[in-house]
Parts: structure tokens; C-alpha cells; sequence
């Protein structure tokens, strides 16, 4: 157990005089803008190529299994980037895999301007998707588990809560760039940005320094090993079973509210939204634009609240306030599926409908930062740190290995049944979740 790490945050402290700090913060920056930018338009252009050839409901499923590609790759992959994340260097596995995200994404979107077939267009983004997967893989541990190294313990709390309020406005940005440049540069504009991206974050994260420890001999990896690491992770990890609850929980909440914004979402825009002969701002705004504005309410929300938890001490005990949050988290999730289904049958009309997603969408961004920033200090704190890789990559696959599958059955439902059926299942599924863990023991233990 880390005891380094019990401290009373300081949320004063200056932490961008950190130099390493600011060249993680700056180019993560870079790299998760051009991102966004690119997730945004994803979705969207597969969904808008698919659709002349395979129809609505078959475009819908060829979405989900893209996404389902990236998830799976993923849940698979990055347990072995948590073992290296702790042998490797860090900095070294991070810009070495933003380089070929930059390459890769670069070359597939000088490809699209080639004539070819839709059938062709979508096997050639598959494959760029499973490149793009794998490097994920090793990137995130490394970088997740690389902060503990480059600040101090007093600077730990104010840097976790900045990182997680820049993410929200590196989605803002992206969100609101995606919206525009989708419908100006097209999609192989954006590809191009998100590959410059990758490679100016890339040469930022070069000039970041920390004190690695590189492994002998002895230490030499191989299969068996890496196998053995991921043991001694899972064997770390449920010696603490209020975590174990926890994460299993979020394991069961992503299946069943990820597809309320991966699918229904893209569905509605391309689709129903698009179809509307008159809606708010139609002047000005496309559907895309609104697209945005949607989820740059989510972003808007969680940097409200990052700038609220950075200032906030740290406490011994989270497991009240955790419960609190999650259902604050929560009840606005279930009213957008609400507002979706009643839009879908004709109860109210798509200006009510914008209006109360974009208010509702604000809402699970407070709650998504109140939630989840308590839960990374909890594992920043209570993790050794010379296991934080393997431990953060085994967590988050335990929390997300359910989302491919997730996205499967979303594609499933609305290809034979309706957008409404979803919304309706990810209700149900939401609720009973949500009550198990809040009347579960393990809870009460964080």
C-alpha cells in the first residue's frame, strides 16, 4: 500500500511550474483535440457513406461493429500496455505510439480521396481503427500511470482534477471544431488535423523527463510474464473489494447507458434529426452543429465541476459522497432516454427534445467529474505505485470490457426493433444496476 500519498491536498499549489507536468498536460491537449474532433466524425461519416448501399438499419449495425473493433482490441490489449506501462518507459511507449496513430491516420485519409467503393472505404477504416486500437492500448496505461511519477504528493490532487477539467475542454474545443469542419473540410480534412495532432503531441512528450528504472536482464519480457503480471494485478486489485464492487459496477452502468450516446446518438442526427423540416436555429445550425452542442454541454458541466473538486481537500472517506453522485449521475441519463423515446413517438417535438438533452447532457457532466475524479485519487492512493500500471489497465478493462459488447447489442436492437426499444432497455438496465450497488456492503467500504 502507497502510504506516501495520504495527505490533505494543498489545491493552491501552482502546479504548472511543473515543467513535466505542463508538457503531459500541453500535449495531451494537442493529441486529444484533434481526437475529438476525429470520434465526432466518425460515426457520422459511416453512418452517411453506409446508408445509399446497406440502408438505415444496416448502417447502424456496420457502426457498431467499428465500435465494438476498438472496444474489444482494447479490453484485450490493454492489460498487456498496464504490464508494460511498468517495465517500459513511459514517455518512450507514449510518443512512440502517438507517431504511428499520426502516420497512420495520415495515410488513410490521403487513401479516401482515392476512388473506390464504399465496401472498400469502410474495410480500409476498419483497419486504420485497428491500428489506431492497439497503440490506444499501450498509450493509455502509460500516460494514466505516468503522473504519479513527475509530480509530488501535494500536487497530486490539484493535477488529477486538472487534467480531468482539461479533458472536458479539449472536448468543447473538439466538439465544437468537429461540428464545423465536418461540414466544411470533410472527413479527410480531419483526418489529416487528428494525424498532425497525434505527431505534435508526440514531440512534446519526447521533452518529458522522470526518473525510470531500466530493467536488466533478468527482468526480460516474454509472454509468460506479462501473463504473470496481469495475475499479480488481478490478485492486487481483489484484496481491495470495495474497489472490486465499485468497478463491477461500472462495468454493468457502461453496458447499458454507452449506447445512449455511441449509437442512438450518431442514429438520431444522421437520420431522424436531419429529417426535420424546421427546428431551433436551423439558420445557422446543422444537425451536426447540434450534434455539438449536445455533448459540449456534457464538457461545459464537467469543467464547472474539475474547477469545484480541484479546491476541494481530500478526505478519508468517499463512499457517501460517491453514492450521491452516482445517482445524480444517473437520473439525468434516464431522462434523456425518457425525452428520446417520447421525440421517437410523437409526443413532443425535436425544439423540446434539443432543448432538454443539451439541459440534461450539462447535468451528467457535473456528475460524471463529481463521481469519478474521488474514484481516481481513491486508486492513486490506495494503489502502490510501482503497480499503477498494471492495476490502472486491469481496472479499466474490469470497468469497460462489457462496451463492445454493449455496442453490439445496441446495433442488434435497432436494426430489428426501433431506436425507442433501445432507450427503453438502457433504462431498465440503469435502474436496477444502480440500486444493487447503492444497497450493496462493498460500498460502504471506500
Amino acid at each position: 500500500m502507497d502510504t506516501e500519498a495520504q495527505f490533505e491536498a494543498k489545491p493552491k499549489i501552482k502546479v504548472f511550474k511543473n515543467r513535466n507536468f505542463s508538457l503531459l498536460f500541453w500535449g495531451v491537449f494537442v493529441s486529444n483535440v484533434a481526437h475529438i474532433i476525429f470520434g465526432f466524425a466518425i460515426s457520422l461519416y459511416i453512418l452517411q457513406i453506409a446508408k445509399p448501399v446497406y440502408g438505415e438499419e444496416q448502417s447502424a449495425m456496420i457502426q457498431a461493429l467499428y465500435l465494438a473493433l476498438s472496444g474489444i482490441v482494447l479490453v484485450l490489449l490493454v492489460p498487456f500496455g498496464g504490464v508494460l506501462a511498468d517495465k517500459l518507459n513511459k514517455v518512450r511507449t507514449m510518443y512512440i505510439t502517438d507517431y504511428i496513430r499520426g502516420i497512420s491516420i495520415t495515410i488513410v485519409g490521403v487513401l479516401l480521396l482515392l476512388d473506390m467503393s464504399v465496401l472498400n472505404k469502410i474495410i480500409l477504416l476498419f483497419i486504420m481503427n485497428l491500428i489506431l486500437s492497439v497503440n490506444a492500448a499501450f498509450f493509455s496505461p502509460a500516460s494514466s500511470s505516468l503522473l504519479r511519477f513527475i509530480v509530488t504528493d501535494e500536487e497530486l490532487q490539484p493535477a488529477a482534477s486538472l487534467l480531468q477539467g482539461s479533458y472536458n475542454f479539449q472536448s468543447i474545443l473538439g466538439l465544437i471544431l468537429g461540428g464545423i469542419l465536418y461540414s466544411t473540410i470533410g472527413i479527410v480534412g480531419i483526418f489529416i488535423l487528428n494525424g498532425a495532432g497525434y505527431i505534435i503531441s508526440a514531440i512534446t512528450e519526447m521533452f518529458i523527463k522522470y526518473n525510470h528504472k531500466e530493467h536488466t536482464n533478468t527482468d526480460k519480457l516474454s509472454m509468460k510474464l506479462m501473463f504473470g503480471d496481469i495475475g499479480d494485478g488481478l490478485k492486487y486489485l481483489f484484496k481491495e473489494k470495495a474497489i472490486v464492487a465499485l468497478l463491477f459496477m461500472a462495468l454493468a452502468l457502461n453496458f447499458f447507458t454507452a449506447p445512449i450516446f455511441s449509437n442512438a446518438m450518431p442514429f438520431f442526427v444522421t437520420y431522424k434529426f436531419a429529417s426535420e423540416p424546421s427546428y431551433l436555429f436551423q439558420n445557422f445550425m446543422t444537425p451536426e452543429n447540434w450534434f455539438s452542442i449536445i455533448s459540449v454541454a456534457f464538457s461545459i458541466g464537467a469543467i464547472i465541476m474539475s474547477l469545484i473538486m480541484s479546491k476541494a481537500a481530500t478526505k478519508e472517506k468517499y463512499s457517501r459522497q460517491l453514492k450521491g453522485w452516482l445517482i445524480g449521475l444517473v437520473i439525468p441519463m434516464i431522462l434523456i432516454s425518457l425525452t428520446m423515446i417520447l421525440y421517437y413517438q410523437g409526443f413532443i417535438s425535436i425544439n423540446a427534445t434539443l432543448i432538454s438533452v443539451v439541459s440534461f447532457m450539462f447535468v451528467i457532466g457535473l456528475g460524471n467529474v463529481a463521481f469519478n475524479v474521488p474514484v481516481s485519487l481513491i486508486m492513486q492512493r490506495r494503489v502502490d505505485r510501482n503497480m499503477l500500471g498494471k492495476v490502472s489497465s486491469v481496472s479499466s478493462v474490469l470497468s469497460q470490457a462489457l462496451i463492445p459488447i454493449s455496442s453490439l447489442v445496441a446495433g442488434a436492437i435497432i436494426m430489428n426493433l426501433s431506436v425507442s426499444a433501445l432507450y427503453g432497455f438502457c433504462i431498465v438496465g440503469t435502474v436496477i444496476i444502480t440500486i444493487l450497488y447503492i444497497s450493496s456492503k462493498a460500498s460502504n467500504d471506500l
